[in-house]
This record gives structure tokens, C-alpha cells and sequence, in this order.
């Protein structure tokens, strides 16, 4: 449905044949938060925590 959204109000709408990564992300983030799938982004250290 939020993809959907995206491309309806033209958040997702570039020219041509594209692969979904290459799209902007925080608008469909953004829309996740607000229609009930809430996420986070964790920061690992990058040896795996093992300090």
C-alpha cells in the first residue's frame, strides 16, 4: 500500500525502467512510521560488539 502511495502522489515516479533501491527511501520510511509498521536503526560496532 505505501509503495503504492509513492507512486500515486509521485515520491516514486522517475523516468524509465528502474530497480527499487534506486528510489528515494524516506518517504516510504516516513510512511511506514505513520501507518503502523514502526522501525529503528540499530548502529552496530563493526568488530560485532565484542569489546
Amino acid at each position: 500500500m505505501i509503495g503504492a502511495k509513492q507512486m500515486l502522489t509521485g515520491s516514486w515516479a522517475p523516468p524509465g525502467v528502474f530497480n527499487l533501491e534506486q528510489l528515494e527511501p524516506d518517504p516510504f520510511m516516513a510512511d511506514m512510521n505513520q501507518y503502523g509498521l514502526p522501525w529503528k536503526m540499530v548502529e552496530l560496532p563493526l568488530d560485532g560488539g565484542n569489546d
